[in-house]
């Protein structure tokens, strides 16, 4: 193979794999916009502990439901955050509510690991049915749905959440008679 068919190869390949990385960082970086429902969709799941909880389990709550699994590591960078804020405002009503893709084992053992502080629920059949009726029929993780406390939809998102774009998402929904503890 001559010098120059060789060159033109590896910066073929270069190309191509300069332009997959570009694509994958720009869409990690800008992740696919999805749409609010217009309304909530009540769902029946297990809990580690094998109770059955509802939406309605949280009503007059507002409600941030959180479509993860232990395996995706942008779920996993967003839990030490959910687990401040359920902390800081579970006085104020907010009620984080995970929903794991992901075997009751594996949860367990993050649960511990992690000492999460708000309800993991566990995937069954119907939930990426959840999701779509949620808005986010492609089941992208992570996925996030915000319900305010008289049950409406105040946004969704495709994608981990920074600390400074939710807390200024929920501020507005949660009760202004208690302060968040530091």
């Amino acid at each position: 193979m001559s010098r120059r068919l060789k060159f033109a190869l590896w910066a073929a390949l270069i190309g191509i794999g300069a332009a997959i990385l570009g694509f994958s960082v720009a869409r990690f970086l800008n992740p696919p916009s999805v749409e609010a429902p217009a309304a909530t969709t009540d769902f029946a799941l297990r809990d580690l502990a094998g109770k059955t909880h509802s939406l309605a389990s949280w009503r007059g709550k507002v409600v941030l439901l959180n479509f993860w699994a232990t395996w995706c590591p942008p779920c996993r960078r967003e839990i030490p955050l959910f687990i401040d804020l359920q902390r800081r405002y579970e006085k104020q009503g907010l009620q984080i509510v995970g929903i794991s893709v992901d075997s009751p084992e594996a949860v367990a053992r993050y649960w511990q690991e992690m000492r999460i502080n708000y309800p993991l629920l566990i995937a069954d059949e119907t939930t990426y049915k959840l999701m779509a009726a949620y808005g986010n029929p492609q089941g992208g993780l992570p996925y996030s749905v915000l319900i305010t406390a008289d049950g409406r939809i105040a946004g969704v998102k495709i994608g981990p959440y920074h600390r400074a774009e939710l807390e200024a998402a929920l501020k507005p929904h949660l009760s202004v008679s208690k302060r968040a503890s530091p």
